[in-house]
């Protein structure tokens, strides 16, 4: 049985040895739809071309005893060299699905269990400690409804004790301890909550009321309502699990989580073939391979239908609908590395270097490469290259919390004077595309392209026209209107002293970006950003700032009213039910949530309580493709633009494929997880 708690993790193991399993070429285009419509997200759709049927249909390439059979017999690569140009925050794998979800802390540490999990490319949700191929049904229990489900033996740790019922029992019980913990934990494991009859707010929550261990190998989960999809089995049934061994004694010490996530878990037990065993922080991070992993080679074949063969010690299962159409991955699961070193630059340039001087093997890399440095690695002779869809997004928050942020209008009138489409092929020279959709293009499935971005296709001249006619027709006034000149083709005079509807005056505006060092296109765009506010006589100033830095102020804040707009970016799931987490009110980032705007529609909570109840994929769509709508309309977001995810590697290394949406350095898609970039 194949846990894929993280591709990054297959990709080092598979290195230099695939080709022994028949895939040197590029995976062939992924159109699967899901066998049902609860058991596999839609595969996106890709543009690669197809490989070769030779290299497809030959067994004897693929099934050799000696090779198959005996990893200890595949070659050994002493150790496989990573680069990052961020460095981790936290080892505790917690505390890195909570406040620490940033990508870097996501991709160093080693992954947990989860019941169900994602296949890659096609992203079909295959069984990884449940033994159920396809998730079961809720059923009505007593004043509630319930699920139970049954997990495979001979499951276990990096420690090598068996993964049970308990470590699920455990994990939620503890989830329930810190009253529902944030992040990630706030949409894996919703936490069912009853109103408070003291107050007179109603704190009642949909979501899981308890989990409990029947036995060893079987574990009942129950809900205050019929949970739709969404819940079970696209959250609940991805949430990672947690070793009870090595945790429960730090959770009993621990009186609130962040005494939980201060604790080190560097080496603590998790379900991948790799133990973290080095961090220097700000230097490198080191992890081992297992001399034993559970999994250790089992076979994996991927069809484009959706369907996944599975053949482990000589029996085959078969996931996610009959096999059919093209073969898009055939591989050995590992390891087949000793360990792998993640070495930490200071910024993209100095890890670009590293990796064309053959310093490193695989540079980790989620934001884009500007154009100077996508030359660099297009002509580097020793380096191959990989391009792909990203599942992600670059966007401008507002803090709607506070004015004048709170105010609609405004929202709209400076998000009608960005030009996204300017931004990404001028001033970003093509190496962007512009969004406007909450669900990148590239998840082809759930993205809705009638969203369109304020003030779309108009000249300047007319966005600064319509601009200013939002404020207008909303109460606005300025001491000096800001008015277009045609012979200078810009703003002069610039607009001075705008004040709201009711006479207040804007004091004195931050926009928080990542500086250049860090992402020269956010840093960029956070300058035109200002210049357009300006224009408009809104006293903005974009100020170059940490990325660990911003993280902190909003994830989550310490002063919910401590910042006014920031720009950062999130790595997503194929399963987008994003829309609605980041938005909800419930999910507030003050409460712990990713609900960063502090925005709160009562419109929009009622769209996500049925997002909550949908029973079917296209329901499920519907409501997502409406909750768009509302946030383009309504603007707490403004998404800004997306990159082409180019990844370069060794020519000595090779991979079971190459295609698959947010490409080969994926992490969050494949573990339920969002991520902050």
């Amino acid at each position: 049985m194949r846990l894929r708690t993280k591709l990054l993790c297959l990709l080092a193991m598979l290195a230099l040895v695939a080709a022994a399993c028949g895939e040197d070429e590029e995976a062939p285009e992924a159109t699967a739809a899901p066998a049902t419509e609860t058991t596999a997200a839609p595969a996106p759709e890709t543009t690669a071309a197809p490989d070769e049927p030779e290299e497809m249909d030959e067994p004897e390439e693929m099934d050799e005893p000696e090779e198959m059979d005996e990893p200890e017999e595949m070659p050994m690569a002493a150790t496989y060299r990573l680069g990052i140009f961020s460095a981790p925050t936290t080892d505790n794998p917690w505390a890195a699905l909570d406040t620490e979800a940033e990508i870097w802390n996501t991709y160093v540490i080693p992954g947990q269990m989860s019941l169900y999990t994602y296949q890659g490319p096609t992203y079909t949700v295959v069984p990884a400690l449940a033994a159920d191929a396809s998730p079961p049904q809720v059923e009505a229990d007593g004043d509630g409804y319930s699920v139970t489900v049954n997990l495979r033996s001979g499951v276990t740790w990096s420690d090598g004790t068996p993964i049970t019922a308990h470590d699920a029992a455990f994990t939620f019980n503890t989830i329930k301890k810190y009253n529902g913990l944030g992040g990630n934990f706030t949409s894996a494991w919703p936490l069912a909550r009853d109103d408070d009859p003291a107050t007179e707010e109603d704190e009642s929550s949909q979501g899981v009321s308890a989990v409990e261990a029947l036995d060893d190998l079987t574990v009942k989960i129950s809900f205050n309502f019929e949970p739709g999809l969404a819940i079970w089995p696209m959250s609940v049934g991805l949430g990672s699990i947690f070793q009870e061994a090595f945790w429960g004694p730090i959770v009993d010490e621990s009186a609130d989580a962040e005494t939980l996530y201060a604790a080190s878990g560097l080496g603590a037990p998790n379900a991948s073939a790799f133990d973290s065993v080095e961090w220097e922080p700000g230097a490198f991070w080191r992890n081992v391979a297992l001399d034993e992993y559970y999994d250790s080679g089992s076979q994996y074949t991927v069809y484009s239908s959706g369907a996944v063969e599975y053949t482990q010690d000589g029996a085959t299962e078969t996931w996610g609908g009959d096999p059919g159409g093209d073969v898009l991955a055939d591989y050995t699961e590992g390891p087949f590395i000793s360990e792998s070193i993640y070495s930490i630059y200071t910024d993209q340039n100095a890890a670009v270097l590293a990796l064309t001087e053959g310093e490193v093997d695989f540079l980790l890399n989620p934001l884009g490469l500007q154009a100077g440095l996508r030359n660099e690695i297009l002509a580097a002779p020793a380096l191959e290259v990989a391009v792909n869809d990203q599942n992600g997004m670059r966007y401008l928050a507002y803090n709607t919390r506070k004015f004048p942020m709170s105010q609609a209008p405004f929202r709209q009138a400076l998000a009608c004077m960005i030009d996204k489409d300017f931004m990404a092929n001028t001033v970003l020279g093509g190496t962007a595309y512009s969004i406007n959709s909450l669900v990148p293009p590239g998840n082809a499935y759930w993205y809705n392209p009638d969203i369109t971005a304020p003030c779309a296709g108009q000249t300047s001249q007319e966005r600064v026209a319509s601009a200013v006619q939002i404020f207008k027709d909303a109460g606005w006034t300025w001491e000096v209107e800001p008015v277009w000149d045609e012979g200078n083709r810009d703003v002069i005079p610039k607009g001075e002293g705008l004040v709201g509807p009711g006479g207040e005056t804007i004091p004195p505006l931050t926009l928080l970006a990542p500086g250049p060092g860090y992402d020269p296109m956010r840093a960029t765009y956070s300058l035109f950003i200002e210049e357009w506010a300006s224009d408009l006589g809104i006293p903005l100033t974009a100020e170059p700032t940490g990325f660990s830095v911003i993280v902190d102020k909003v994830f989550p804040p310490a002063d919910p009213l401590g910042f006014d707009m920031y720009i950062l970016g999130w790595g997503l799931t194929p399963f987008p039910d994003h829309v609605f987490d980041f938005f909800r009110s419930s999910r507030d980032s003050a409460l712990g949530g990713y609900n960063t705007p502090g925005y709160a529609n009562p419109a929009f909570d009622a769209l996500a309580e049925q997002f909550d109840k949908a029973k079917t994929l296209a329901e499920a769509r519907d409501l997502i493709h409406q909750a768009d709508a509302i946030i383009a309309e309504d603007l707490p977001y403004v998404t800004l633009f997306n990159t082409p995810l180019i990844e370069a590697y060794s020519n000595q290394l090779t991979f079971p494929y190459t295609t698959i949406l947010d490409g080969l350095q994926n992490v969050g898609a494949l573990t339920g997880v969002v991520t902050i970039s």
